[in-house]
């Protein structure tokens, strides 16, 4: 009877499980509150009427806010406004459910359900909210919905208000004129008219209280008003009002034909007494509830009036603050009769639990009034209770039982209850095994049955609005370890098994093992000592750049924390760590003059941090931090930084150079070249010309490289005895079609305008590839310029360039499609970098995708680069993977297989370019160390090995189970063959890797919580 309830209520979740989850479900709470008792799993059905549904609510889930008639609602006009909703997503097609409502039908129907709560859009009924502009598409679309529930056995169960006031209507006032009263009443009577005869269950209001407290309260919800005093007051006022006049309706003129019933639907945690042994504590949680539930159910179930607790409080608060009368508005006796009773049934929404304790509010003045200081209480959520996707939503599953418990000797044993809504969010991940969401439910639901009370319906909610597309899917992940084979699907013309075989092998013996990061991105200290600020300091506290305004103030905290990051690195076996250096942390002005003494000291310490714990510096000279004060000149576009880098490049030789073997001149000159000067998505964001001016820097930075390598060679080769390279990045372009010469010619003109831009002048002739020459002359000529856009270099600076690399270093991720595409770029203002490769690129939707929309998972692509690049720049030139890996969204997820399966594929495809392509690859470094501060992205994409918690201050590194992987692969340097005696189950089958997983996953747990008290000791 447990599998027919798991099934009914979570529509087979836990299909997906690797592991399905055992009978009884554990969540740890605080010592005070482990209640064996309590807590015992309890065995047993529901009565044979109780009614099992799924809940939404219209503008979370239609979207076609603008199709037909439909009406502003304020929802639309709030997240339209930009600025109240997280990354400003909007409902505007949320999940399209006003076109595809019969695949909703479907997945209830496959799911078993016999009701699903939904709500009705008052703007799209009613658009100006008035029974004159009743929309016919809108009556059409509710029918066609109520119709097709009802062709599939399913009954509805029908919000009238679940928040989307129609914007015509809060220009008046909303919920603060009285007049709302008529204009809901009338909208609930064309509802009763048209759908009433199918409907049998109504919900007049969803969740008053936070329309009330959010909505006019805070502001935090739409319309965004904040007038906690008096306004809420107001508000849920006419709401009461609102309710019974829809009731009374109902029962005057639909009952008797459609025989249905209207209720009411309520939210509030539990509360609970922070001492149970204090009475005053369990007065305080009384009053919470009071002030939480009693505020609308006491008047439509009990009285007619507000509770007392309220009544006493807000007029004695009222008076000493000043105020003529109480800001609670009183009820008439004729209203008070009028209100009482006009409940059917009691809609609960629950989800957690709070503690409270007695506290007196300091709110003597008129300026202090507000709803929440009138409680009188203190509350809080135990931070020891199991948390979720939303900062709010500690799972506490005793306490439903025991809110169930309150309401029903608060209001009558015999008021049916129907649990409206119930449930948990994770982040925005794509995770379908959420096992987080299946033990929430089967504990939640099992304390409903605990309840000897008359309860109904736990409608599961979908998810919280201010979350619009964001808090839907996993938290914890419970996955199983990677296989030995990694498998990708990708389109059927690339289905090649000979290609995507796995490889067992080793690497060279001299195969070095890395993994990176940078400085802004993990450092933080941005003003600390006499650090300058950076083009990043600058772009992220302009605000409006990045996602969540996220800045790298403090990022990993590596400034202060680098012994520990170095402590992660030893625990994983690697030989070598790729960092940069900050160029305006050692000279705060970028000049030479400005050299900085922290600066200096930092970086020694953390030099000689790696080499004591056997570790090797590769370091990056420029990373994208430019000093600020150089790009008040012009930055890279100003020829004169050319001396400026060679300067500071010649400080980095001169402190760190006798312990540094690896030099890498530059970052991926490609990114910050094309989105920091051709678009405002990186840093420095103010100069935009994807026309010239891109070409201008690229143009200084590979002069900039080539000073550096021939500094390096004269001053510092014969002393210290390093190499000089530069990193460069490009996706693998794989023609779209390899039968036409067209796309096979496209493909190689994008790598040339990628990888050649810089490499062909280092690695070939000191000259820009042919293609780009001849191109863009011919476009700028056309175009109309006198010149072309591409600035030459001379016969003396080409020789001066060519061949300033002894390594080349790639940083790869991902592979795209390019096909022939003639660029419309006739005209100057259509001149553009892109058109001029006279190529489209596009990557392929069926490839696996990863937290970042531009990476999607295509092993094959690295092996194909590689011998590119090996092809095109020479087989003897040494090739370091000096950034490969895959991100994920902000989520705290230890066992991240997408990483180890990745991982595992793309290194063995590394693996395949040595052995069976002859490429010269000299070592691979994993991106990136630990989570941190994704550029643009902020912090809502995780590429590292190891969690950090970057809501915590002391900011914890945690590892995930790709660190152990990655480990275990730089241990074994590759990845040997299996052994023979691989331990084989009954039927014959392998067990290795059942075990492997074990031991991983026992393996992390352990080595996490060793981590974990290594750092915090």
């Amino acid at each position: 009877m447990q599998t027919r309830l798991l099934i009914l209520c979570l529509a087979a979740a836990a299909v997906f499980s690797c592991a399905k989850g055992a009978e009884r479900i554990e969540f740890v709470y605080p010592d005070v509150f482990n209640d064996p008792e309590r807590d015992t799993y309890y065995y047993g059905t529901f009565p044979d009427g109780f009614i099992w549904s799924s809940a939404t609510s219209s503008y979370q889930i239609e979207g076609g806010w603008d199709a037909d008639d439909k009406g502003v609602g304020i929802w639309d006009t709030f997240t339209h406004e930009g600025g109240h909703v997280f990354n400003n997503d909007n409902g505007d097609i949320a999940c399209d459910s006003y076109n595809n409502y019969k695949e909703d039908a479907a997945m209830m129907k496959a799911m078993g359900l016999p009701y699903y709560r939904f709500s009705i859009s008052w703007p799209r009924l009613m658009p100006d909210g008035t029974a004159a502009s009743l929309s016919a598409a809108g009556v059409r679309y509710y029918n066609n919905l109520i119709d097709e529930l009802i062709a599939n056995d399913i009954s509805p169960m029908v919000t009238l208000y679940h928040w989307d006031l129609p914007q015509a209507l809060q220009d008046h006032g909303g919920w603060a004129n009285e007049t709302i009263i008529n204009n809901f009443n009338d909208y609930a009577r064309a509802c009763y008219e048209n759908f009433g005869d199918r409907v049998k269950l109504w919900i007049t209001f969803n969740e008053p209280w936070i329309v009330s407290l959010l909505g006019y309260g805070s502001g935090a919800f739409a319309p965004g008003i904040a007038e906690p005093a008096m306004l809420v007051y107001k508000v849920t006022h006419n709401i009461i009002l609102s309710h019974a006049h829809a009731y009374h309706t109902y029962q005057d003129d639909y009952k008797s034909s459609q025989n249905g019933q209207v209720g009411i639907t309520l939210n509030s945690d539990f509360i609970e007494p922070a001492n149970r042994d204090l009475p005053a504590d369990i007065k305080a949680a009384d009053d919470v509830l009071q002030f939480n539930l009693g505020w609308f159910a006491h008047p439509i179930y009990l009285d007619g009036d507000y509770p007392e607790v309220m009544k006493s409080n807000i007029a004695r608060k009222s008076a000493y603050q000043g105020f003529n009368e109480s800001r609670l508005p009183e009820f008439t006796a004729d209203q008070k009769l009028f209100i009482k009773g006009t409940g059917d049934f009691f809609g609960l929404n629950h989800y957690t639990t709070t503690l409270a304790t007695n506290g007196s509010s300091d709110d003597l003045l008129p300026s202090q009034a507000s709803y929440w200081a009138d409680q009188d209480i203190w509350s809080w959520k135990d931070s020891n209770w199991p948390g979720s996707g939303s900062s709010w939503l500690q799972v506490v599953p005793w306490g439903l039982r025991r809110l169930l418990k309150w309401i029903s000797e608060e209001y009558g044993r015999e008021l049916p209850v129907y649990v409206t809504e119930n449930g948990i969010s994770t982040k925005d991940v794509f995770d379908l095994d959420d096992t987080t969401r299946v033990n929430y439910y089967k504990s939640y639901i099992n304390e409903v049955l605990k309840v000897p009370i008359t309860v109904q319906p736990p409608a599961m909610a979908d998810f919280q609005l201010l979350f619009v597309v964001t808090a839907c899917l996993a938290f914890l992940v419970t996955r199983c370890l990677a296989q030995e084979r990694i498998d990708f699907v990708y389109p059927e013309v690339f289905n090649d098994t000979e290609r995507d075989t796995f490889l067992y092998g080793t690497f060279p013996d001299d195969f070095l093992w890395s993994t990176a990061t940078s400085s802004y991105q993990i450092e933080g200290a941005w003003d600390v000592a006499d650090k300058g600020p950076s083009v990043w300091d600058t772009f992220t506290h302009e605000g409006g750049r990045v996602t969540n305004d996220d800045t790298g103030d403090i990022a990993c905290d590596s400034y202060n924390k680098y012994k520990d990051d170095v402590a992660l690195m030893k625990a994983m076996g690697l030989q070598f760590y790729r960092f940069s250096i900050s160029w305006p942390r050692l000279m705060p002005d970028g000049t030479a003059a400005s050299l900085s003494t922290a600066g200096v000291r930092y970086y020694n310490n953390l030099i000689d941090e790696l080499i004591a714990n056997d570790i090797s510096p590769m370091v990056t000279l420029y990373h994208w931090d430019l000093p600020q004060a150089l790009q008040d000149h012009g930055g890279w576009v100003n020829e004169t930084i050319v001396d400026r880098f060679n300067d500071y490049a010649r400080v980095c030789f001169e402190n760190f150079g006798d312990r540094v073997p690896f030099w890498i001149t530059f970052n991926e000159p490609w990114i910050f070249t094309l989105l920091g000067y051709g678009s405002t998505m990186f840093a420095p964001g103010n100069i935009v010309d994807p026309a010239v001016k891109v070409y201008t820097v690229a143009r200084h930075i590979i002069l900039s490289h080539a000073h550096t390598y021939h500094t390096y060679q004269t001053d510092f080769k014969a002393a210290q005895n390093g190499r000089v390279g530069i990193t460069f990045n490009t996706d693998f372009i794989e023609p779209a079609d390899r039968s036409k010469q067209s796309d096979l010619d496209a493909a190689d003109r994008v790598l040339r305008f990628n990888l050649g831009w810089f490499a062909n002048p280092i690695f070939v002739n000191g000259d820009y590839p042919e293609v780009m020459k001849s191109t863009i002359a011919t476009k700028s000529a056309y175009q109309g310029f006198t010149e072309s856009r591409l600035p030459p270099f001379s016969t003396e600076e080409k020789e001066f360039i060519k061949d300033t690399a002894d390594f080349f270093g790639l940083n790869a991720y991902t592979t795209v499609y390019a096909t022939n595409e003639t660029a419309d770029d006739f005209l100057q203002s259509q001149a553009n970098y892109l058109s001029d490769r006279d190529a489209r690129t596009f990557r392929d939707p069926s490839w696996p995708g990863a937290g970042s929309n531009w990476l999607k998972i295509v092993p094959w692509g690295i092996r194909r680069l590689l011998k590119w690049v090996s092809d095109e720049y020479g087989s003897d030139i040494p090739i370091y993977i000096t950034e490969n890996g895959v991100s994920t969204h902000d989520v705290y997820e230890l066992q991240d297989t997408i990483r180890v399966d990745y991982y595992k594929a793309y290194i063995n495809e590394v693996l395949k370019a040595i052995d069976m392509d002859n490429v010269n690859v000299k070592g691979y470094t994993a991106w990136s160390l630990m989570d941190n501060f994704e550029w643009a992205s902020g912090y809502s994409e995780r590429f590292g090995m190891h969690y950090v918690n970057f809501s915590d201050p002391a900011r914890p590194r945690t590892p995930k189970a790709s660190a152990l992987f990655y480990a275990q692969v730089v241990a074994e340097n590759g990845f040997p063959e299996p052994k023979d005696d691989a331990m084989t189950t009954s039927d014959g089958g392998d067990t290795s890797h059942a075990t492997a997983t074990a031991v991983v996953s026992f393996t992390l747990s352990l080595l996490s919580g060793i981590v974990a008290f290594v750092l915090n000791y």
